[in-house]
């Protein structure tokens, strides 16, 4: 029988760790949400690297640290907005680049 991973064994569903909620408390706590304005989340099955998981639930697990799903959003958010667009972009519009690409067609030619 396989062994399971120390995020596998996490991940099992276990009611022990579970917390009942009260009823309507949600909107004691958050009396602002409005869920029409709200950004809305999609939740998706994605296969991550056990040491890419486990790298972000430590950081996680430190005091006052944000949920290592928040985390791994915010990440990926990160790299989005550093591309600003078509992936090539900042390299058609620098000029030295286009030089040195010129160059290594007129080389060939």
């Amino acid at each position: 029988m396989k062994s399971k991973t120390k995020v596998e064994a996490e991940e099992e569903y276990n009611p022990e760790r579970m917390q009942r909620l009260p009823r309507g408390s949600f909107r004691e706590r958050h009396p602002d949400y409005d869920p029409a304005t709200a950004e809305k989340k999609v939740r998706v099955t994605i296969y991550l690297d056990a040491d890419l998981l486990d790298y972000f639930k430590r950081r996680a697990a430190a005091p006052n640290a944000a949920p290592y799903q928040t985390q791994i959003n915010s990440e990926l958010r990160a790299v989005m907005e550093r591309s600003g667009g078509a992936p090539y972009d900042a390299l058609l519009s620098d000029e030295r680049f286009i030089e040195a690409v010129a160059e290594k067609v007129r080389q060939r030619a």
